[in-house]
């Protein structure tokens, strides 16, 4: 595999402009190494910002001063126990590193080619097999695979939207 391709960092205010991730979530991007320690900080002080339900290890990261950044490495596996599914943490980092590579396509050779190791990476996630150029189109499209990934991306940004929406504070949802 070539994990080069896939090995990059996505800054937390991209991220923000799209969902405010759970605390798992962002454990699980955190390990998977597409958030840098001060991105995890930065993620939990605008949860916490924005009244955001917190857990006290995401109050701890979003109260930590610079010169603590070290005890990121300490708080976030306690982010990562959830009873929330594995499944969700993937779906949202799948979602959040494809529309971080449209709108960095210029940036690599062959974007297509990532999303491939990414397929795999994720373990075949049917969401997005209409996007790897080894798989058959649907049924019936003449779209291209640039048009079905922008498609693949506005659904899944209406999903998040309404997701934000939902936890908003005094809507009665929660992180």
């Amino acid at each position: 595999m070539r994990d080069d391709l896939i090995n990059f960092r996505i800054p937390a205010s991209f991220i923000l402009q799209r969902v405010f991730p759970t605390a798992a979530e962002v454990a699980f991007g955190y390990h998977r190494g597409w958030l840098r320690p001060t991105d995890v900080v930065e993620i939990a002080l605008a949860k916490y910002k924005a009244s955001q339900p917190l857990q006290k290890a995401e109050e701890a990261l979003a109260l930590l001063l610079p010169e603590d950044i070290e005890k990121v490495d300490q708080l976030v596996p306690v982010l990562a126990t959830s009873d929330e599914p594995t499944e969700q943490r993937e779906r949202l980092w799948l979602f959040l590193v494809l529309d971080w590579l449209w709108e960095h396509q210029t940036d690599v050779e062959d974007p297509f080619e990532v999303i491939e190791l990414l397929y795999a990476d994720f373990e075949y996630p049917a969401e997005i097999k209409e996007l790897v150029r080894f798989m058959p189109p649907p049924n019936g499209t003449s779209s291209t695979l640039k048009e079905r990934w922008r498609a693949y991306l506005d659904q899944a940004r209406a999903e998040y939207e309404e997701r934000n929406e939902l936890n908003r504070p005094g809507f009665g949802g929660g992180s």
